[in-house]
């Protein structure tokens, strides 16, 4: 709903229900409304779940305010972009993960902070730390450049070091890892880009500057000391 509030198809709640009603997630809900917490009694009542819908509306809109990517007014219900919002729609960016940065994002942070932070990242929720992986991935923990404080059984340490191998341009033997550092990647170049912009639109230019060299890094796949 982000997106379409920044390309302007989107201004209101009234326009965020009309568009709600294209959605394949609305022909879901008419389809197997007791799926997705609908009564039989209230179908029948509002067979079109308009009333639902605004309350879906709400709810949603209500998080991007939350996550500073919109400001909502719930008197008039209209909807105002905000520069996090842009951010957030342009580089594909989830709320959870723009909540994470509000949360940990300082004027000055090092680079081992920044590391942390981008694996923070909620689109890496799905990675888990595999037994037969632990041995492999402490070897490369010795081998990257910048210290990983978490323990390897957090899976906020697997996707530092992955980013860092692949910065690195090193090896890695286990077919699984090789697919989870695939993955990280896809979605490097775009976060560290995000946190850049962000810190951009913050007025922060020693971190603006730091966050810019590491998109450098994750481009060409080289450290900034090589």
């Amino acid at each position: 709903m982000n997106a379409e509030i920044v390309l302007g198809t989107v201004q209101n709640v009234s326009d965020a229900v009309t568009w709600l009603g294209y959605t394949y997630l609305y022909i879901c809900m008419l389809r197997s409304p007791a799926l997705y917490g609908v009564d039989e009694k209230d179908v029948e009542d509002d067979p079109e779940m308009i009333t639902r819908r605004k309350n879906l509306i709400h709810s949603a809109a209500s998080l991007l305010d939350r996550a500073h990517l919109i400001n909502y007014d719930r008197k008039s219900g209209s909807f105002q972009v905000t520069d996090l919002g842009r951010v957030a729609s342009h580089y594909y960016i989830t709320h959870e993960t723009i909540m994470t940065y509000n949360d940990h994002l300082k004027q000055y942070m090092t680079d081992i902070e920044i590391f942390r932070l981008f694996s923070l990242s909620s689109e890496f929720a799905n990675i888990v730390v595999r037994q037969e992986e632990k041995q492999e991935l402490e070897k490369m923990i010795e081998r990257v450049p910048i210290p990983v404080k978490e323990s390897m059984e957090d899976p906020t340490a697997k996707v530092n070091v992955l980013l860092q191998v692949y910065i690195s341009r090193l090896k890695l033997e286990g077919f699984a890892l090789i697919s989870d550092m695939v993955y990280v990647t896809q979605s490097a170049a775009r976060l560290m880009r995000a946190l850049f912009e962000i810190v951009i639109k913050r007025g922060w230019a020693r971190l603006a500057d730091r966050t810019l060299s590491l998109c450098k890094m994750v481009d060409r796949r080289m450290w900034s000391s090589q």
